[in-house]
């Protein structure tokens, strides 16, 4: 399943500045770019689509949206019956007096609630592109969770201090996945996973929140991303951990963000995610790149993924 949004929506936009004005909020958790769509939604789909078949249905997640960029896809009937919009009130349920939020924490918090899903299923955001021919192993080996990162030992409690004072606060990726691991028990090491697929089971997440249910308010109820919000799939991959998932290294995950590559060094890249070099991809805030490397990606995902 993919979450997605498109921030230049003018409704969606209106709404947002309606309910940041005024509030505390980082500012890191309200630019722009975070609600940016440049059609990578569309790659994401396709590459599903193409190269993991054993997935039977993709549901798109959004805050009252359509992607209009997708509509040829879910009309082709080889595909129409493979693709579900669904709304964030259907996830919400009951918790809809919660309605709207902006952090991608606290719509991940409630993926798990997507009605139909299986008990098995893949989160990608939709910067994040499946990168060759997959097959389910890839991602679960039986009912094993798959997960592909490092494990690593907490900060010094000092530095750790100093960090999220010099932050002022900053809800950085990696300290949601550190707080994540100490709310699933863990006290020395942690779980570090880059911006690629997450393998999940339906019922972690249910069963983990089932417990504490005013917990899962808390943190499905931030508007925008906070640096009180843990890591959803943090979270669920320390509860997988725990349940015995295989943990591996992930040493063919494509990841490209503003000005890191660039220009040549850029090109290299595209052309070998265009070979099958890298089993998952995932482009970072193309709304912010220069113009000549935006259109270099742009250019190397249009050839990989729709010329077929």
């Amino acid at each position: 399943m993919i979450t997605w949004v498109d921030g230049a929506d003018p409704i969606h936009r209106a709404k947002r500045l309606r309910y940041q004005n005024g509030a505390d909020i980082h500012f890191d958790a309200v630019a722009s770019t975070r609600f940016a769509s440049s059609g990578e939604i569309r790659f994401a789909v396709l590459s599903i689509l193409q190269f993991c078949p054993f997935i039977d249905r993709i549901h798109i997640v959004t805050d009252d949206q359509y992607p209009t960029i997708l509509r040829p896809i879910i009309n082709d009937p080889a595909y129409r019956d493979r693709i579900r919009v669904v709304n964030h009130r259907s996830i919400y349920g009951e918790h809809a007096d919660l309605l709207p939020v902006f952090s991608s924490r606290s719509i991940e918090t409630m993926i798990h609630r997507i009605p139909d899903l299986a008990p098995r299923f893949i989160y990608l955001n939709d910067d994040i592109f499946i990168g060759r021919p997959l097959d389910e192993t890839y991602f679960f080996e039986g009912d094993r969770a798959v997960l592909r990162g490092r494990m690593r030992r907490f900060p010094n409690p000092m530095m750790a201090k100093l960090k999220r004072w010099i932050g002022r606060d900053r809800p950085g990726y990696g300290a949601a996945q550190r707080a994540a691991a100490r709310l699933a028990g863990s006290t020395s090491v942690y779980f570090l996973a880059e911006h690629q697929p997450h393998p999940m089971h339906r019922d972690t997440l249910a069963r983990f929140y089932e417990q504490d249910p005013e917990a899962l308010r808390r943190q499905a109820g931030h508007r925008f991303r906070s640096a009180e919000q843990i890591s959803p799939t943090g979270l669920s991959n320390h509860l997988e951990i725990a349940n015995g998932a295989k943990v591996a290294p992930a040493t063919d995950v494509g990841y490209i963000r503003p000005g890191r590559p660039s220009g040549e060094a850029l090109a290299d890249v595209m052309k070998r995610l265009n070979s099958g070099a890298y089993a998952s991809f995932c482009v970072q805030s193309l709304d912010v790149m220069s113009e000549s490397d935006c259109a270099l990606v742009l250019s190397g995902l249009e050839r990989y993924y729709a010329s077929t």
